[in-house]
């Protein structure tokens, strides 16, 4: 999320050691041609030794460790392609430093790509997250969704040790750093970014949000060091007890554009009782599916990933818009289904894995947790937001080549060109569209029409709503054109199980895409 330095806040000092990290956010920059083939001994000559006169040794100011310091950011373990795309546009003009832009300039392509290599070969010292930050801790992993504020963590990682190439650290950044940044995106004074989502993000900010947020980030320290305590004149409010995502046990219904939204509580008004326990182990279930339900999830994915907030946020298929409209006649089963067989139905195709026993520990959490956040919800009553967003039919047709062009601009950049996601620490950061990771043949949204309804509203992440509806068309054809795990209730027959379970036009299990038939 903060990646420059503040000048009206930093010495030129400061300016001159930290302007190697600094965050041109610039599509030219994240664009930067291929960078020649880097050698990482020069590079370590060049962040140990500089090149004098006009290339100061980086570690003179961000220390041997690259780890940076009370006021200086750190480069260890930041991706090679993002800081060599700085460098090169300091160098190229697309980002305009007096003090920076000379000494990158010094450096040649080479000299700057081996810079780049060696910082992000060197290995980032563990950092702890601090104590006491509660307000930053649940922007950081939970967000503010009700202002359309996204969780730092999904971008950033979990420990805020960044993720691929074009997501830096977070976790040990200077207070003032992370500050200087989100206020300069607020008003304008940062240049909008990938997607233009951090200067959107930032704008949404209030400024108890802003100072939580680098106040967190700022205080994770190495284990065993103590972090100074954020005095409270300074410390924001606890999200339970700002207006904007306080709510009662009781629910309420907010305006949405002409309808209404059912409300669900607030997430911070689960009760610390025993039924209290059970919610909040169906909220981790949503939340780490992959640890939480691990015996019955067969790839990459979490709830989380298609039921944003938790599975609160309206448009994203809330689970207070589906408890209550169960038991139901499903097409797809054939058969009534009660609410707990359809959220087996998830572990079966979402997760591509099995379906928990009734009456399972996990199952129950789930059930539980759904009934919490639907309390005060009528029954039998289709709510405004529950569900995903239907669209209307497309201008044109989908079209899988459009689809790969919107791909390109708007979802690579989290989900990779191959579709794969992004992992860090061992944990999928951004999910896997296609392949084994992903999703089965049976799974919803295989469907163009709920991936169109479900991008359209929600994607990119953090600005849902930014893609025309033929944009959202197109790329859902795009997606969904690839192939995936088999959907369970295979046949043995591609085209007689298409014929039993997705006689659809919207489906493209069974249809010949790019000389393959999918679903083979």
């Amino acid at each position: 999320m903060m990646r420059s330095i503040g000048q009206a806040l930093l010495a030129p000092t400061l300016i001159l050691c930290a302007a190697l990290c600094a965050l041109p956010w610039s599509a030219d920059a994240l664009a930067a041609p291929a960078a020649p083939a880097a050698d990482a001994r020069v590079g370590e000559r060049l962040a140990t030794a500089g090149q004098l006169p006009r290339v100061p040794a980086c570690a003179s100011c961000h220390g041997a460790d690259g780890m940076g310091g009370a006021a200086f950011p750190r480069l260890a373990g930041t991706g090679a392609g993002y800081l060599s795309a700085q460098l090169a546009a300091l160098a190229g003009g697309g980002r305009d430093n007096a003090v920076m832009s000379p000494i990158a300039k010094a450096l040649s392509d080479e000299e700057r790509s081996a810079v780049a290599l060696y910082y992000s070969r060197l290995p980032a010292r563990a950092l702890e997250a601090p104590q006491g930050h509660d307000a930053g801790a649940w922007l950081a992993a939970r967000g503010h969704w009700s202002a359309d504020i996204p969780q730092c963590s999904q971008c950033h990682g979990p420990a805020g040790q960044g993720v691929g190439e074009s997501f830096p650290p977070l976790a040990g950044l200077p207070t003032a750093y992370i500050e200087a940044q989100l206020t300069a995106w607020q008003k304008g004074e940062r240049p909008a970014g990938p997607l233009a989502l951090m200067q959107a993000v930032a704008k949404r900010m209030q400024p108890q949000e802003i100072a939580a947020a680098a106040q967190y980030y700022g205080a994770f320290a190495a284990p065993g060091m103590t972090t100074p305590a954020v005095p409270v004149a300074q410390t924001a409010p606890a999200p339970a007890a700002s207006a904007a995502t306080s709510g009662s046990v009781a629910p309420t219904a907010v305006a949405s554009g002409a309808a209404t939204t059912f409300q669900p509580p607030s997430a911070h008004a689960i009760p610390d009782t025993e039924m209290g326990k059970v919610i909040r182990q169906g909220e981790q279930i949503f939340l780490h599916t992959g640890t939480a339900a691990k015996a019955y999830v067969g790839n990459r994915l979490t709830c989380v990933n298609c039921h944003l907030d938790a599975g609160r946020l309206p448009n994203a298929a809330p689970m207070w818009g589906a408890y209550g409209m169960y038991p139901a006649y499903r097409s797809k089963t054939k058969e009534v289904d009660d609410f707990a067989n359809r959220l087996r139905g998830c572990f079966m195709y979402s997760m591509n894995g099995k379906a928990p026993p009734y009456g399972s520990a996990e199952l129950v959490a789930l059930e539980t947790y759904s009934y919490w956040m639907a309390h005060g919800a009528p029954t039998g009553e289709k709510l405004p937001g529950a569900g995903y967003l239907k669209l209307s039919a497309p201008q044109q047709p989908p079209d899988s080549v459009r689809g790969r062009a919107v791909y390109d601009q708007h979802c690579a950049l989290c989900h990779g060109a191959d579709g794969q996601g992004q992992r860090v620490g061992g944990a999928q950061a951004f999910p896997p569209l296609w392949g084994s990771q992903s999703y089965n043949w049976g799974a919803g949204m295989t469907a163009v029409n709920t991936a169109a309804g479900f991008i359209k509203a929600n994607m990119p992440y953090g600005l849902g709503g930014t893609l025309t509806d033929q944009q959202a068309w197109d790329v859902a054809q795009f997606m969904d054109g690839h192939e995936r795990p088999q959907d369970p209730r295979f046949d043995g027959n591609v085209a007689s199980t298409r014929k039993k379970f997705h006689d659809s036009r919207y489906s493209l299990y069974g249809t010949m895409v790019d000389g393959r038939l999918l679903g083979e």
